[in-house]
């Protein structure tokens, strides 16, 4: 190469390097640095410059006196702006030792961050920020982070190019490895315990939704869900490690998670205070609200990001403050929950509060507006998972005391039934047992108890007895004073023969007018005679009608004795039934007759 074409290359470098020197030496007050201190904060060390077209370094140079001074670390916080924002500082070695030194930035919601590392020979270029692809950073962190190497006593000028379609906070530090790693370190031990919690709360609460199928724990789930997103973003937890392919998107992503987060913490406390139930007007209220949240979250998708995230900022605030009067006014009207509700979800809605007033530059940037709904959502997630569980335990106690209320009920009900044969599982027991117009033991019955004895006789050898009673004339009293006297009348048999019947003894009423006596434990052959005569006596007792009338039946009474060959109901019946035919055939003077009370 020519000595001219060496020079014309030459000459535009050592203009820059100069205008460089010259600019800095004028505007920069240079920040001394040894190694024997781990941190310096480059805040108040640098000059800051906003220009809404895009520039090159060389461009940036020739304008180092539009540059200012920063006086506090409050003046890099600018809020949204559609500029690009310029850094500069000068650091010196004051070490004769080589050092490595990280620039940090602190907030981590920045698009791109680009750092020029001017010496007096040559200068370094670095890329980072959330929309940047991980291979293409300086360093893959979370948040923008430089090496820079010094020389012993070398001093260089440090120029930041920030991008940003959200908040800018631009507040940055220098650290050595050690420290920087270190503070990593204990920083990420932090935010894996904080979304460990915000993971295990959502997950906790979805499985109570599949468990109790209560939808206020699903829409919590939801809530959790859309901010553990936008909070993941926000944090660059989640470009670093899951979606960096998203590139210039990435900030809509937190746009989408928070406005989604806004609608389901809406219905999750309309679900969780029962608004439509204790305050119809701010049920109707936080609905209309929440439709709004929903015309806000396909804005988030169609919308500039810049303006996405201003409008995320709003309803953010909005829903802070409108959920938090909410629960105040539910707490004054003694709303179930509502206390824990507004102590856990107004500590949350501060910090989200806090967030949504420093990225629109109404407060300050310090650590805890820059952390605020972090630190919120944390004491949140511990206090209103606690109300809760307080919900879980009601609802189960809930369905317990109502399970023990059935359960009495249906004891109350099923001992009433014992007792006047009228409630729903009696009347089963009765169909399945017992006649239900004398209540005595039906066919199914006497053959259950039948079994019953004749097993106990033939273990035992206990002598079994039945006895078979057939009313006689009883179908004329059907025929004259119609059938509603003669089911009285046979209630009236039925009471008599039960009152008749010993301890034990089993009455059963075998057909239309036929009445069975099961006798256990007969020892003296003589009891039964005694029995059929009280039995004849008693049945033959005039009977008083509900209408007045005096009406008379009689009786054939059959008897069989248990033995080996009659050993089964069936046999017992066969012999009793020809004992009671026999009886009635002697008996043809039996007397029936009618009167008037």
């Amino acid at each position: 190469m020519d000595a001219h074409g060496w020079l014309k290359r030459f000459l535009p470098y050592l203009l820059i390097g100069l205008l460089s020197w010259c600019s800095s030496a004028s505007a920069l007050n240079t920040l001394s640095i040894t190694p024997e201190h781990d941190y310096y904060s480059l805040n108040e060390a640098s000059s800051f410059w906003h220009t809404s077209t895009p520039l090159t370094l060389r461009d940036v140079l020739t304008q180092a006196n539009a540059f200012q001074q920063v006086d506090s670390s409050s003046a890099l916080h600018f809020g949204y702006t559609q500029s690009d924002t310029w850094l500069t500082t000068r650091l010196h070695n004051a070490s004769p030792r080589p050092a490595t030194w990280m620039v940090k930035f602190e907030y981590p919601f920045l698009d791109h961050v680009t750092l020029y590392t001017l010496r007096e020979q040559f200068s370094d270029v670095q890329q980072s920020g959330s929309a940047v692809p991980i291979a293409e950073r300086a360093l893959a962190h979370r948040q923008a982070v430089f090496p820079i190497s010094l020389a012993g006593g070398e001093t260089v000028t440090l120029y930041s190019h920030v991008k940003a379609a959200g908040s800018k906070v631009l507040n940055y530090s220098l650290m050595t490895p050690d420290a920087f790693y270190t503070q990593n370190d204990r920083h990420n031990f932090w935010l894996a315990t904080y979304f460990g919690m915000l993971l295990a709360l959502g997950l906790y609460n979805l499985l109570l939704f599949f468990g109790l199928k209560e939808r206020v724990f699903l829409y919590y789930s939801l809530f959790s869900f859309g901010f553990t997103l936008a909070i993941l973003t926000f944090n660059g937890i989640g470009t670093l490690m899951f979606w960096s392919f998203l590139g210039e998107q990435t900030a809509r992503l937190v746009a989408i998670g928070f406005t989604f987060a806004s609608a389901m913490a809406t219905l999750f406390a309309q679900s969780f205070l029962n608004t439509w139930r204790y305050c119809p007007r701010w049920h109707r209220l936080l609905s209309w609200f929440r439709a709004v949240c929903w015309v806000a979250l396909a804005a988030a998708v169609l919308l500039p990001i810049q303006l996405a995230l201003r409008l995320m900022d709003v309803i953010g605030f909005s829903a802070s403050l409108l959920l938090l009067i909410c629960g105040v006014f539910c707490s004054w009207r003694r709303v179930p929950s509502a206390r824990l509700f507004v102590a856990a979800w107004s500590i949350f809605l501060l910090g989200a509060a806090v967030f949504a007033l420093r990225n629109m530059s109404v407060l300050p940037a310090n650590f805890v507006t820059l952390h605020g709904i972090q630190i919120g959502s944390a004491i949140e997630m511990l206090l209103l998972s606690f109300a809760l569980a307080a919900r879980f335990n009601k609802l189960k106690w809930q369905k317990e005391r109502a399970q023990a209320n059935t359960v009495a009920m249906l004891k109350k009900q099923e001992a009433a039934l014992e007792a006047k044969v009228a409630a729903r599982t009696q009347a089963l027991e009765q169909l399945a047992n017992h006649d239900m117009l004398t209540g005595l033991l039906n066919r199914h019955g006497l053959v259950r108890y039948a079994e019953a004895a004749l097993a106990h006789r033939n273990s035992q050898q206990d002598p079994l007895a039945l006895i078979m009673c057939d009313l006689d004339r009883f179908k004329p009293i059907n025929d004259q004073y119609g059938h509603e006297a003669g089911d009285f009348v046979l209630q009236q048999v039925a009471k008599r023969l039960e009152h008749l019947a010993r301890e034990g003894d089993h009455c059963a009423r075998f057909g239309g007018d036929e009445f069975i006596l099961l006798l256990e434990h007969v020892q003296q052959p003589h009891l039964i005679d005694d029995i059929c005569s009280r039995i004849t006596q008693a049945i033959s007792a005039p009977i008083k009608l509900p209408s007045g009338a005096l009406v008379q039946v009689g009786v054939s009474i059959g008897v069989s004795l248990s033995s080996d060959e009659n050993s089964t109901l069936a046999h017992l019946l066969r012999d009793a039934d020809h004992q009671m035919y026999a009886d009635k055939s002697r008996q043809t003077n039996r007397f029936y007759g009618y009167g008037s009370a």
